[in-house]
């Protein structure tokens, strides 16, 4: 059991800030995944400006990280979240090089996503510990969505902690509550077309299959309908892109998340209360049904 959810504003104008907002929503989830806390955060972006997050599960070799990136990069910010490191850089070169020359530095350290708008916030336990690491309460952005992680597939630590994205492609991020129980054999599928996996999350293996639909030529929304009927288990999750992000069912309906839609914001939550106290406001939410994909665009 894990909880998701966040807001979104629909403009650059807003009376609360984005990140108390979803601070708030993920801890009124914290009961549903006390083991870790995540945050994908979407940034307006015209430049070269890059977003990286790095898994360093050795927390002694962040100095061997932050190094790297002045090497290869222009480096903006970098903030040591003691085992998750958030960097802004300036970079023109090629993604994936930059991934791999991070990558190689030890084992304990990958990249843990990449992005010209989405940057991803991860720490272990509950929100509170990604507030003091990362000051989520000072973005004032326009989308905030996250997760308190439960875990049952994989270890309790930075690497397997969500939000998880397809590295194989920045600015695709997905945040998800249930299980995939043919995780396995799809990750064997994959792993024959030369997708690279990061992690033992069976999360993992649905920004890979969004990925690989869209590089069929599928668009966003038909690869998150395919997703449903490639995917077995039981789950809801939340996938985010540079322009985009949306809300997917299983075919069941088993997980639950609402919604709440207003003139200004969308808001989500594995829980209603969570998502009222988020907002601050006894606003009326609905929850999608069975096999349901909503999309919105940013």
């Amino acid at each position: 059991m894990c909880g998701i959810g966040g807001i979104f504003f629909k403009s650059n104008s807003h009376g609360q800030k984005t990140g108390e907002i979803a601070y708030r929503i993920l801890e009124g989830i914290y009961r549903r995944g006390p083991d870790s806390t995540g945050v994908a955060l979407w940034h307006k972006n015209e430049g070269s400006k890059l977003y990286i997050g790095i898994n360093c599960d050795d927390p002694s070799l962040s100095h061997t990280v932050i190094k790297r990136l002045n090497e290869l990069t222009t480096l903006k910010e970098a903030t040591d979240g003691t085992g998750y490191i958030r960097a802004v850089v300036d970079y023109s070169g090629v993604e994936s090089e930059l991934v791999e020359a991070i990558d190689v530095l030890h084992p304990s350290i990958s990249v843990a996503s990449i992005g010209r708008n989405l940057e991803v916030l991860k720490h272990m336990g509950g929100v509170a510990n990604l507030e003091t690491q990362f000051n989520l309460k000072k973005y004032d952005g326009r989308l905030a969505m996250g997760l308190t992680r439960y875990a049952t597939e994989s270890n309790i630590d930075f690497t397997n902690g969500q939000p998880l994205a397809a590295r194989a492609n920045s600015d695709l991020t997905v945040v998800h509550n249930g299980h995939i129980t043919n995780y396995h054999y799809l990750r064997s599928t994959y792993g024959l077309k030369g997708y690279e996996f990061t992690t033992q999350n069976d999360s993992e293996i649905i920004p890979i299959m969004l990925i690989d639909e869209m590089s069929k030529g599928a668009s966003f929304e038909e690869a998150l309908n395919i997703s449903i009927n490639k995917l077995d288990g039981c789950f809801s999750y939340i996938a985010i892109t540079s322009d985009r992000f949306a809300l997917v069912k299983d075919s069941y309906a088993a997980k639950p998340t609402v919604i709440a839609e207003t003139d200004d914001f969308v808001a989500l939550s594995s829980d209603p209360q969570s998502l009222r106290e988020g907002v601050l406001s006894d606003t009326e939410v609905w929850e999608p049904g069975a096999g349901e994909v909503n999309v919105w665009q940013i």
